[in-house]
């Protein structure tokens, strides 16, 4: 993981999931929308690193895990040392729950 200019970081996972939503909406939408979405997640990450993004705890066990949304997508992510790691964007449709524990699991 690398840090942006934006001071958040993506793992490996949130990266494909990004590669995987680029893929779905232009197949399905149009280079229009995909960057329309492409700027929209970003902005979200912006927020997300410099606080202004709302966010909640998803589950009372994973208290460390902040959520928020963006269009029909969950960003969820931790802080590791007052930076937002973004370990996930998954679609409102899917299994949140069993997704997002894929990804806090070693």
């Amino acid at each position: 993981m690398a840090l942006n200019k934006a001071n958040y970081l993506l793992t490996k996972d949130a990266e494909n999931d990004l590669v995987e939503i680029a893929r779905y909406t232009l197949q399905n939408w149009g280079k229009a929308a995909l960057l329309r979405y492409q700027k929209e997640l970003t902005s979200s990450f912006h927020a997300i690193a410099n606080g202004p993004a709302l966010n909640r705890q998803p589950l009372p066990q994973l208290s460390d895990v902040h959520v928020t949304k963006s269009q029909k997508h969950f960003i969820f992510y931790i802080l590791q040392n007052e930076v937002p790691v973004i370990i996930a964007v998954i679609h409102e449709q899917r299994d949140l729950v069993s997704q997002l524990m894929t990804r806090l699991t070693p």
